[in-house]
């Protein structure tokens, strides 16, 4: 019996000394990601991937967007189903006014849907059991990426033109 009083001791501190390295640990990167976060230079917030050429994601195209001047927000639950187009359009808000971003695999097969591609059937008539708004549908294709907008000024669709053909 007094054997097995060491052994669980030498165990209990074994598992103690491993605690306390781990916390130890934990302290010492919580620090090291606290600097990087607040470091001089450094916004806190991890820049936008840049993508290969065909290959822009949802964060290259608003990036874009807003490089020329247009505030864009991205609705929750937002989009359209593959139908119409072979991609799935994820809802976003330019300047207010509603639009589709449709993410193709390469650049090849969004111009191939693109061409002759009828904006206003692209859009359902409703959205998350909402009516779709009124106005002009207009549809511009840039590398792997169509861009869908229901109504808005020729302003905003100029510059929403000009953000869709800087894509790589």
């Amino acid at each position: 019996m007094s054997q097995e009083l060491p052994e669980k001791h030498v165990a209990k501190r074994k598992s103690t000394l491993l605690s306390n390295l781990l916390a130890v640990a934990a302290v010492v990167f919580a620090i090291i990601a606290l600097f990087l976060y607040l470091r001089p230079g450094g916004s806190g917030i991890a820049p936008a991937p840049t993508a290969a050429a065909g290959s822009n994601q949802i964060v290259n195209v608003t990036q874009a967007l807003t490089t020329q001047g247009l505030d864009v927000k991205q609705p929750p639950g937002s989009f359209i189903p593959v139908g119409a187009l072979d991609a799935p359009g994820q809802g976003v808000a330019v300047n207010g006014v509603p639009g589709f971003i449709f993410l193709f695999s390469d650049a090849q097969s969004a111009q191939s849907d693109f061409d002759g591609l009828d904006a206003n059937a692209v859009v359902l008539d409703q959205i998350r059991g909402t009516p779709t708004p009124t106005g002009e549908r207009r549809a511009v294709q840039g590398s792997n990426v169509v861009l869908l907008l229901i109504g808005g000024d020729d302003e905003t669709w100029q510059k929403v033109e000009a953000a869709v053909a800087s894509l790589p």
